[in-house]
């Protein structure tokens, strides 16, 4: 019997009524999810994505989630962070460097990060290469495993064949937390580092005027 139904049936929780709102805000504060301070909500949804994987990764450690059905959401959720953390690196990168930039819909990552790291050596020409490189091979395993960011969304892809396809029968979430953390080093160090510059950037343009 599962949670759902355990609770229907305990009185814990109820069935549907024309009275229940989705969205609404309530009496435990701390349960409220503030959307109206921020101008734009681009760092939040990045940061969101990463935290909720995180999460996730958390509970199975202690015991209070299953690692099989699970690691769907975790792994959809690290990746997606990564792909709009490297768009917005592409974006913020791009206007620090006085570049036009349109916004595509792209979603492969090996076609996002090189444009990114062709932006960070420019921007840091003597920074350690190996990084970069570590950074080459990790996006391209995000790549093979789920090319278009609908691997572990959907269970069939649109010729109705299973969505995975990996060669190993185990993954292990605690090691894929660990290294997509050394992945969010480069990638939030790069963000930082440009909204740094950036911030100088315009200073130094509105002393001029």
């Amino acid at each position: 019997m599962s949670k759902e139904v355990d609770d229907l049936l305990n009185g814990k929780i109820s069935s549907p009524s024309l009275n229940d709102k989705l969205f609404v805000e309530a009496e435990d504060w701390w349960m409220n999810a503030c959307l109206n301070w921020y101008h734009d909500p681009t760092e939040m949804y990045i940061i969101g994505y990463k935290e909720a994987a995180d999460s996730l990764v958390d509970s199975i450690a202690n015991r209070k989630g299953s690692a099989d059905s699970l690691i769907f959401p975790i792994v959809f959720l690290y990746r997606h962070y990564v792909e709009i953390r490297i768009k917005s690196l592409l974006h913020d990168g791009s206007r620090l460097l006085d570049r036009e930039h349109k916004q595509k819909s792209e979603h492969q990552l090996s076609k996002l990060w090189p444009k990114v790291r062709s932006i960070l050596d420019e921007l840091w020409p003597n920074d350690e290469v190996g990084d970069f490189k570590a950074m080459d091979s990790l996006i391209a395993q995000f790549e093979e495993v789920d090319p278009r960011s609908t691997t572990f969304r959907y269970p069939k892809d649109f010729e109705g064949n299973n969505s995975l396809k990996l060669d190993v029968p185990r993954v292990n979430l605690r090691n894929l937390a660990e290294v997509v953390g050394t992945i969010s080093i480069i990638l939030e160090g790069s963000a930082g580092a440009i909204a740094e510059f950036q911030g100088y950037k315009n200073d130094m343009q509105s002393d001029c005027w």
